[in-house]
């Protein structure tokens, strides 16, 4: 039983170690935009989302690598940046700026 249990976890770990986190805040005017902001990660056709807590941070795990787009709800608009990901933990902290009536996503 318990050797069938082991076998059972050695098949999980790899998933969970291959997944990469991404982290970060996210600012507007130098402040935190606080919390329950959506963030969405698209990469290929897979959609993973969370939201900001107090302090504006995001954590979010991608079980995949490579280019993804990251998407920001904010204030009725949807800013938008190309990141990566990869195995290790990789931080975006990002600020939102004005350019004209729209906003732009920048890392900081």
């Amino acid at each position: 039983m318990k050797v069938w249990f082991i076998l059972l976890l050695l098949g999980l770990v790899p998933e969970l170690a291959l997944a990469g986190e991404i982290r970060g805040a996210v600012l507007h005017g130098g402040k935190s935009v606080g919390q329950g902001v959506d963030i969405e990660v698209r990469c290929g056709t897979n959609l993973y989302s969370t939201v900001t807590d107090k302090y504006g941070s995001y954590r979010l795990f991608l079980p995949e690598n490579g280019t993804c787009r990251l998407q920001i709800k904010y204030q009725s608009q949807t800013p938008s940046r190309e990141i990566v990901s990869f195995d290790d933990s990789t931080r975006y902290d990002l600020t939102l700026e004005k350019d004209g009536d729209q906003y732009v996503l920048r890392r900081k």
